[in-house]
């Protein structure tokens, strides 16, 4: 066994881990399990890249610094959480970028991408609504917070249709389980609390960082298989 299914056979043990320290209500585990997942993810990075880039080991360690938040004497912490995660999804526009090519469309392929669309635009706006108020003098920062992740994913599912590649696909697949973390985050801090949405979102969100590091590492080969078309 390699490096990197050891690590993959550890994160996987310790999603578990950590979803059974939050249900038996033991905040010491579920809080160094967390950190040591986010780790254990960065390091898959470097075992399984053949080619180290300063610019995702930085993506990378601003998911590090937002797991270590919780251990230093921060006023308000599902702020500061929120802003790691703002300045790394503005980083990840980047790869959209580095990766775009021209999109070209059939007509099932937009009939895909404007379903999904609109049925995300009516949940983002839906879960907003009801978020801002409860969310304060932290509603803009948690709309931008929102906004970034929703346009990461529309673009991200633009992407993978018109590229229908593995790596658009791993994309698309993490942005997908940042965007259920990240609503499922708000509604829990902000307006209610919920067993089964902590549980959810201790297995999209490393989850979600494994799909990226995926992404990173993976070549822009072409799917062959067309069981893959639409979302």
């Amino acid at each position: 066994m390699n490096g990197g299914k050891l690590l993959k056979l550890l994160i996987s043990f310790l999603i578990i881990i950590q979803v059974l320290g939050f249900v038996f209500q033991n905040d010491l585990l579920n809080t160094y399990t967390s950190l040591i997942l986010v780790v254990l993810i960065t390091t898959l990075y470097f075992v399984d890249s053949k080619r180290i880039r300063i610019f995702k080991v930085i993506v990378l360690l601003v998911f590090v610094i937002k797991e270590l938040g919780v251990f230093y004497a921060i006023d308000n912490v599902v702020k500061f959480q929120i802003e790691a995660h703002i300045v790394a999804y503005i980083l990840l526009f980047f790869f959209l970028y580095y990766n775009h090519k021209s999109f070209v469309y059939s007509s099932r392929d937009v009939f895909t991408l404007v379903l999904g669309s609109s049925l995300f635009t009516v949940i983002f706006f839906m879960a907003y609504l009801e978020l801002k108020d409860p969310m304060g003098e932290m509603q803009v920062l948690g709309f931008l917070y929102l906004l970034l992740v929703y346009v990461l994913l529309i673009i991200g599912a633009m992407h993978y249709i018109n590229i229908r590649s593995e790596k658009s696909l791993w994309f698309f697949l993490s942005m997908l389980n940042f965007a259920f973390s990240d609503f499922m985050f708000l509604i829990d801090r902000f307006y209610l609390r919920s067993k089964e949405l902590n549980v959810l979102m201790l297995i999209c969100s490393p989850l979600a960082l494994v799909f990226l590091v995926h992404y990173m590492i993976t070549k822009s080969l072409v799917l062959k298989s067309e069981e893959f078309e639409g979302f």
